[in-house]
């Protein structure tokens, strides 16, 4: 498969040396989506869907049996040398057994699959009765969306479906789930990367503020931007 790494990058839309500085940033997110997924459920077996890298098996491993799912083999390669158990291929491959874990999660992922309902039914099946689901994906009911259109941040390679709170509860309810948290989330990052991002929309003024923030060295300065775009669900398998 193409990696969509690679695809982003051809089209500009990523700076290899900014992602590649952002990793402590990627583990502050992990611990931060651990600390909320932890409200709900504190042990047992974990498994999360597209896990890239491993940040959050990593974070979660200390608490829970975690096992991971990465369609990307470079990617999976990366948890395997963390000495984290990943399968390398699609969730139905995996051939989990029913009724084997405790709670799944899937950031930034469903937005990903040629059909979220067959994998929501086959989560389903996986989970245990009364188990934990926890799903974070671009919320298209914002005003980024309506200003911008084809614009908004949330359109690059790969993203199939996008959700409105109203559909992705639809979704949920009709696939055995029920919705017990929804609400919009932002993300940490590092002022570089942000930067970067802007260079999507405007270079010149990117250009400006990364020499701006390299003479004052605010590159690694940690900043949360929540711009209502993203919404963090948990639900549970009835």
């Amino acid at each position: 498969m193409v990696r969509l790494a690679e695809r982003a990058r051809d089209l500009a839309l990523v700076e290899p040396r900014v992602e590649q500085s952002e990793q402590p940033w990627r583990e502050l997110m992990a611990r931060e989506r651990l600390d909320d997924l932890t409200r709900f459920v504190s042990g047992g077996r974990l498994l999360e869907i597209g896990c890239s890298t491993g940040e959050m098996l990593a974070a979660a491993s200390d608490s829970f049996d975690v096992f991971g799912v990465e369609a990307d083999a470079a990617s999976s390669r990366v948890v395997a040398q963390r000495n984290l158990p990943c399968f390398n291929g699609a969730l139905a491959d995996a051939q989990l057994a029913d009724n084997s874990f405790d709670a799944a999660a899937l950031y930034h992922v469903i937005e990903h699959f040629p059909s979220p309902r067959a994998e929501m039914v086959e989560l389903h099946r996986i989970l245990k009765p009364g188990g934990w689901l926890a799903i974070e994906t671009p919320n298209i009911a914002n005003l980024w969306f309506r200003w911008l259109g084809a614009g908004w941040r949330q359109f690059i390679p790969d993203h199939i479906f996008f959700f409105t709170p109203q559909t992705v509860t639809k979704l949920c309810e009709e696939t055995g789930f029920e919705i017990v948290e929804l609400r919009n989330v932002g993300k940490l990052m590092s002022l570089r990367l942000f930067i970067s991002r802007v260079g999507r929309y405007h270079s010149p003024t990117a250009r400006l503020l990364s020499a701006i923030s390299r003479k004052l060295k605010l590159d690694d300065r940690t900043i949360r931007l929540n711009f209502g775009d993203v919404m963090r669900l948990y639900a549970r398998k009835k």
